[in-house]
């Protein structure tokens, strides 16, 4: 009895339950909702009369926190209404009769959907700002001074560079030193003028010989040769008995020899008559000498023979009361070009002229 008289009023307050779940303001938030709660009634048979009402239960809802980007939220699914399958059951007029009001028809209690997690909220980015640079630190009063320091030092030595340069030109004159009083110059004659050494002359010969080849024969023992001899007297005084020596040899590497011997010890001919020469007096007379055809020193020149004729004149006169000498040497050949000479062939025959002598000087004997 006291069943029937509250369910009406049980219904309608669970009626009211989803309008004024509609009527309230949706939160973004998703709500989880829990299995429904069967509850029972006291009196009601439960197999008969069951109430199945959603209790929605507040689910706390996550607060999205502003980020530096947007992060995606997944936007909040409606959570399923429980539908139930037919209307409310209406409530049964009471009767004076214990009569078992309609039963409601058992609602089917749809399963809970499981709602998809919601992505992890991600910690908020915080962008840290970037260290401001230090702002440059005022210069120091010790830098200037060291830098006005610096070009003190470098305009000094560049001035003291350029006095450094054009000192040896501005050199200040040294005062000289007052000098003492120097006696007076004596006036002196003419500096004597040293006369150069005069080169002592050759004494003048005391004759002066020419020899001119007239012929020269060559015979099968000895050599014939016709001479023609000049002489003059230049002594300045009279030569008297004078007496000549001729002598023929042949040109060799020993005829400097050969002639030193003959002057030591050269005879007079017996036939050679002494004469007398006045003073700057001379003449002229014709010499004829031989020589062995041993002796002649025969030098080849080019596959042809040749030799060289040499004749030596020794001269004794008186001067006074002494003996006095002289000499002189000639070398024979044929007339050359330039006063040469041109040596006597001995594979042409009989020499032929002209011929030519020239005066030939020994070198000294080593002491």
């Amino acid at each position: 009895m006291h069943a029937g008289k509250y369910l009406p009023g049980l219904m309608v307050a669970f009626a009211a339950l989803p309008a004024h779940a509609q009527q309230a303001t949706p939160t973004p938030a998703p709500t989880r909702i829990p299995p429904p709660t069967v509850t029972t009634i006291p009196g009601v048979i439960p197999e008969r009369f069951s109430i199945g009402t959603p209790t929605p239960v507040a689910t706390p809802v996550a607060t999205p926190t502003p980020t530096p980007t947007p992060a995606a939220t997944p936007a909040p699914r409606p959570a399923p209404v429980a539908t139930q399958a037919g209307a409310a059951p209406q409530a049964a007029a009471p009767q004076p009769t214990p009569t078992p009001s309609p039963l409601a028809s058992p609602s089917v209690s749809p399963s809970p959907v499981p709602v998809p997690p919601s992505a992890p909220v991600q910690p908020p980015i915080v962008a840290t700002p970037a260290p401001l640079p230090a702002p440059p630190a005022p210069a120091q009063p010790w830098l200037w001074a060291l830098l006005g320091a610096g070009a003190t030092a470098a305009a000094g030595l560049a001035l003291w560079w350029f006095l450094r340069r054009r000192r040896p030109d501005e050199e200040e004159p040294v005062p000289a030193a007052e000098a003492s009083a120097a006696p007076p110059l004596q006036p002196r004659g003419p500096s004597p003028v040293l006369a150069r050494p005069v080169p002592a002359l050759a004494p003048a010969e005391p004759f002066q010989i020419g020899l001119q080849p007239v012929r020269i024969h060559i015979g099968e023992r000895e050599v014939l040769i016709d001479l023609e001899l000049t002489i003059a007297n230049g002594t300045g005084s009279a030569a008297d008995a004078v007496r000549m020596s001729f002598a023929a040899i042949s040109a060799s590497a020993n005829q400097d020899a050969e002639i030193a011997g003959f002057h030591a010890s050269a005879q007079l001919a017996p036939s050679a008559d002494p004469f007398d020469l006045a003073a700057g007096g001379g003449g002229r007379m014709p010499v004829q000498l031989s020589m062995p055809r041993e002796a002649m020193h025969i030098v080849e020149v080019g596959g042809r023979p040749m030799f060289v004729p040499v004749v030596a004149i020794d001269l004794r006169w008186r001067g006074g009361l002494s003996i006095r000498r002289f000499s002189a040497d000639f070398m024979l050949g044929g007339a050359g070009q330039g006063g040469k000479l041109a040596p006597i062939w001995l594979d042409r025959g009989q020499p032929r002229g002209p011929f030519a002598a020239t005066r030939y000087l020994p070198a000294a004997p080593a002491a």
